[in-house]
C-alpha cells in the first residue's frame, strides 16, 4: 500500500512538471512574438526621428545604430509587462475556450497550483526589470544623452547629404541640390546666416566646403550667386558675384560632455540609495526617493500580473478576446499612470513614498490576489464575467444604434 502511494505521488510530481513545461512553453511563444513586434514598432518610429535629426545636423548616419542600441534596454523596459500580460491573456483565454484548464484542474491541480510557473516567470522577469531600470539603462540613456550632444551641440565632419538642410552652430543653415561623393563639392547652394543684426542669405550655382588642417575653420568657396542681407530698418541688400570665399571659425570637435548624473534617471539604484542617505531634506532628495522608489514598484508589479490575466482569461470565453485585452491594456495604463503621478507627488515633496507609490501598488496587487481567488473559489465568482457582458451589451447596443444611420445616409 505504501508502494502504491509512493508511486502516485511521484507519477503526480512527474504530471505536475509536464504541465508546468507545457504552460511554460506555451506562453513563451506569444510573449517572444509580442515583444519583438512591440520593439519593433517602438525602435522603428524612433530610429526614423533619429535619421531626420542626423541628416539635419550633418552628423554621420553610421551613429544611428549606436543610438538605437542605447535606447533598447529603455524600450525593453516599458514593452516587458505589456506583452507578458497579453502572452498570459491569450495562452490563458485559449486554455479555457478548448476546455484545457478543465483537463489540468481535473488532474488535481488547483488554479494556484496552474498558475504557480507564470508567477516565477514573473518573478525572473521582475529581476530582468530591475536589472535592465536599475542598472543598465541609467548608463545607455547617459551615453544617448551624450551622442545626442556630440550631433546637435558642435561636432560635425564638414559635409553634407543632398538636399537636406544642415542646421549648424552659430546660426548657420547649409543646404544644396547636389553633393559629390566626398560630401564636399556643392551644387544649388542655399545659406542662411542668423545674427544678432539681422539674416544674411545666400544662393550659388556652385561651390566647396574646406575645412583647415587645424579643423577650426570653415571656409566655403562659392561662384555664380548673390547674397541678400536683411537687417531691422534697412530693409533688403541683394549684391551679385561670381567668386566669393565666406570663413568663419567653427569648433568641429565637440566640447566634452558633462558627468553622469544630472537627474536620476542616469542614476542606478545603488547610487539613488546612497544619495538618498547623504542628501538633506529637500528637492534633490525627493527627487532621488521618487525615482528609486518608482522604479523599484514598476519590478514588484510583473508578478502579480499572472494572477489578473489569469483572472480575465477565463472570463473572456463568455466574451470576445479584444474586450477582454481592451480591459487589460486599460487597467495596466491607469495603473502605470497612477505610479507616475505618485512618482511627480514624491519628488516635489507633497506625499512620502509609502502613501504615493507603495500604497497604489498594494491596491493593484489586493485587486489581483482577490478576483483571483473569487475567480478560484467557485465557477460563477469571477468579477469580470458582468464587466465583460455589460461592454458586450453597450457595444451591440451602439452597433445597432449605429446601423439605421448608415442607412439613412447611404
Amino acid at each position: 500500500m505504501a508502494w502504491q502511494m509512493g508511486r502516485q505521488v511521484s507519477r503526480d510530481g512527474i504530471s505536475a512538471k509536464l504541465i508546468n513545461f507545457y504552460l511554460v512553453r506555451e506562453t513563451a511563444r506569444p510573449l517572444l512574438f509580442a515583444l519583438m513586434v512591440t520593439l519593433a514598432a517602438m525602435l522603428l518610429e524612433r530610429t526614423l526621428r533619429l535619421l531626420e535629426l542626423l541628416t539635419s545636423h550633418g552628423g554621420p548616419l553610421e551613429l544611428v545604430f549606436q543610438l538605437t542600441i542605447n535606447l533598447l534596454p529603455h524600450y525593453l523596459g516599458l514593452a516587458l509587462p505589456a506583452t507578458f500580460f497579453i502572452s498570459l491573456f491569450m495562452v490563458i483565454a485559449k486554455f479555457d475556450s478548448s476546455n484545457e484548464l478543465v483537463t489540468i484542474s481535473g488532474a488535481g491541480l488547483s488554479l494556484y497550483r496552474i498558475i504557480r510557473p507564470m508567477v516565477a516567470a514573473g518573478i525572473v522577469f521582475a529581476l530582468i526589470s530591475v536589472a535592465l531600470f536599475g542598472y543598465i539603462q541609467p548608463y545607455s540613456r547617459y551615453l544617448y544623452r551624450e551622442i545626442i550632444y556630440i550631433v546637435t551641440s558642435t561636432a560635425w565632419n564638414a559635409t553634407l547629404n543632398e538636399r537636406v538642410f544642415a542646421r549648424i552652430s552659430g546660426g548657420l543653415t547649409i543646404y544644396a541640390d547636389e553633393v559629390d561623393a566626398t560630401g564636399r563639392r556643392l551644387k544649388g547652394i542655399f545659406i542662411r546666416e542668423a545674427g544678432a543684426e539681422g539674416e544674411v542669405i545666400t544662393t550659388a550655382k556652385e561651390g566647396a566646403l574646406i575645412v583647415n588642417e587645424a579643423r577650426t575653420r570653415l571656409q566655403l568657396v562659392l561662384r555664380d550667386g548673390a547674397r541678400t542681407s536683411f537687417s531691422d530698418g534697412a530693409g533688403a541688400m541683394t549684391v551679385g558675384f561670381s567668386n566669393v570665399s565666406l570663413a568663419r571659425d567653427f569648433a568641429f570637435d565637440a566640447a566634452p560632455f558633462r558627468p553622469r548624473g544630472k537627474d536620476g534617471r542616469e542614476m542606478t539604484l545603488g547610487e539613488l540609495w546612497t544619495l538618498a542617505g547623504e542628501t538633506p531634506d529637500g528637492e534633490a532628495r525627493d527627487g532621488w526617493i521618487a525615482e528609486f522608489h518608482t522604479r523599484l514598484v514598476r519590478a514588484l508589479s510583473l508578478p502579480l500580473l499572472p494572477f489578473l490575466a489569469m483572472t480575465m482569461g477565463i472570463a473572456s470565453q463568455r466574451a470576445s478576446r479584444a474586450t477582454g485585452i481592451a480591459a487589460g491594456g486599460l487597467i495596466l495604463v491607469l495603473y502605470h499612470h497612477v505610479i507616475q503621478l505618485g512618482g511627480s507627488l514624491v519628488e516635489r515633496g507633497l506625499f512620502s513614498a509609502a502613501t504615493a507609490i507603495w500604497l497604489p501598488f498594494a491596491l493593484f496587487g489586493a485587486f489581483c490576489l482577490l478576483t483571483f481567488h473569487q475567480s478560484n473559489a467557485s465557477p460563477g465568482g469571477n468579477p469580470f464575467d458582468r464587466l465583460f457582458a455589460a461592454i458586450e451589451i453597450r457595444l451591440a447596443a451602439l452597433t445597432s444604434a449605429l446601423r439605421p444611420a448608415k442607412g439613412k445616409a447611404a
